[in-house]
């Protein structure tokens, strides 16, 4: 994808680039990220996507804003 997109999350700003090669749809279950310069995998569980392995500095809720925004650019 590489494009670089920004969310505005508690006040602060942050920047994420999606790196999956193949194309974001409905059935995609693992997303690959470069959040503010740090790699992150996201995973779908169920409804809720959800950081597959914690990291300091990025909580469960920066994440799942993180995918609403992406769900909602490609309506997945």
């Amino acid at each position: 994808m590489g494009q670089l997109l920004r969310i505005n999350f508690e006040n602060q700003d942050h920047s994420f680039r999606i790196l999956n090669k193949e194309a974001i749809t409905r059935e995609t279950q693992i997303i690959d990220l470069l959040l503010d310069g740090q790699p992150l995998t996201i995973i779908k569980e169920g409804k809720f996507w959800v950081a597959e392995k914690p990291m300091q500095g990025i909580t469960a809720d920066l994440v799942s804003a993180v995918a609403k925004n992406i769900a909602l650019r490609f309506r997945i």
